[in-house]
């Protein structure tokens, strides 16, 4: 993709069922699709590739169990920051990584919070210090955390 955001063209009933059953099952076969909703596995072999040229489906990934490595703390953390520094402050935020503490998601919010975070880390420590480093940028005011103490999966096939 050229970084330019494309038009689609008008997404059918078969179309949309492509794009939640690669969404939530990344690693399906062209071939099972094509048993799910019907039609051939090169029909569906083409509408994949139409999909990703027009930038509907941008990538797959993998979904990490972050406690098999060691990285088990969830939290999220809105961050306030000045208006003229914002733009900075979220290029950084999402490059705060470190091997004890990962920021999974970075989200533009609005309200009194300019940013959302979704970190991962392997202590309340690590968490501790990667919170100390947002903090200590320049144009951040302040942060608030909520600590995750679980999380509900989706119904398979739901999102």
């Amino acid at each position: 993709m050229d970084g330019r955001t494309r038009m689609p063209r008008n997404l059918d009933t078969v179309d949309r069922e492509i794009i939640r059953l690669v969404s939530t099952q990344g690693r399906i076969s062209h071939e099972e699709i094509a048993r799910r909703v019907h039609v051939s596995r090169p029909a569906v072999h083409e509408r994949v590739k139409r999909l990703e040229s027009e930038g509907v489906i941008r990538g797959y990934r993998a979904v990490v169990e972050w406690s098999a490595v060691d990285l088990g703390l969830c939290a999220f953390v809105s961050v306030q920051a000045d208006h003229d520094r914002l733009a900075m402050v979220i290029d950084r935020l999402f490059q705060m990584s470190t091997p004890e503490a990962v920021v999974e998601e970075c989200h533009r919010v609005t309200g009194q919070w300019c940013a959302l975070l979704k970190v991962r880390a392997a202590s309340s420590l690590a968490l501790q210090q990667l919170l100390d480093q947002i903090m200590s940028m320049s144009g951040v005011r302040q942060t608030i955390t909520t600590i995750v103490l679980s999380s509900i999966e989706a119904a398979p096939g739901v999102r």
